[in-house]
């Protein structure tokens, strides 16, 4: 998309708060009617919320360096000088404005985290698996990490293609090198294929290296629908 040429530089300040109050004002009427402007703070609207919710220890405040700060504040004055009539004052880099710079940085870096690399609760995990179908014209997918609990492993799935049928349950498997299976649980696939579960399995770090998804069958591993080995 686009990015609005009179307001864009003020809409990450404007969507965690940070501008000053006359310029939220502005703000909100720009964007009820901005083409621009409109869609895009509609799906940023939760970002604000997913940033409170996001541990110090997960994502590092941004360190901007000098020449990127300047940059940023220079692109500020460009723009509110280009909009502003010449009998108006001058702008001036306040706290507000300079927070809301900053605010654009960090939505920047949050986005990064999140779009590129911040998949939950793979900042806490010992290991990842990317799991391959092991029918040759299946679609279907995953990734799993797993992360040290009490109780041994706890493993966040998300898988997709996989068969609602028969109830749409499967079972996850971690198995050990002296071939012994630990099962971490059983989940269901919705409707549409996906499957999004939290299980535990009773295992160290270290005690398994690889890691199989199959159909559920009582007592024993049934079809093996998924497989792959752990990243450490």
């Amino acid at each position: 998309m686009r990015e609005c040429p009179t307001h864009g530089a003020l809409l990450g300040g404007y969507i965690l708060g940070s501008l000053e109050p006359a310029e939220m004002d502005e703000m909100r009427r720009h964007v009820a009617e901005c083409p621009y402007c409109g869609p895009e703070s509609r799906g940023l609207n939760s970002l604000p919320v997913l940033l409170d919710s996001i541990e110090p220890a997960d994502v590092p405040p941004p360190t901007l360096s000098p020449t990127i700060e300047e940059a940023v504040l220079d692109r500020f004055a460009r723009e509110h000088r280009a909009r502003r009539s010449p009998r108006r004052r001058r702008l001036r880099l306040t706290l507000p404005r300079l927070a809301a710079a900053a605010a654009t940085c960090a939505l920047i870096a949050v986005l990064a985290v999140v779009l590129i690399g911040g998949e939950e609760g793979s900042s806490t995990a010992y290991a990842s698996v990317r799991l391959a179908p092991v029918a040759a014209r299946s679609d279907a997918g995953g990734t799993a990490w797993a992360r040290a609990v009490p109780a041994g492993t706890r493993v966040r799935l998300r898988a997709r293609g996989l068969s609602a049928r028969r109830g749409g349950v499967y079972e996850l498997w971690c198995v050990r090198p002296d071939g012994r299976w630990v099962s971490g649980g059983t989940f269901r696939a919705a409707n549409d294929g996906r499957a999004d579960a939290e299980l535990t399995a009773a295992v160290r770090p270290g005690d398994y290296h690889l890691m199989v998804v199959t159909r559920h069958h009582e007592g024993k591993p049934g079809a093996t629908v998924l497989r792959g080995h752990l990243r450490y």
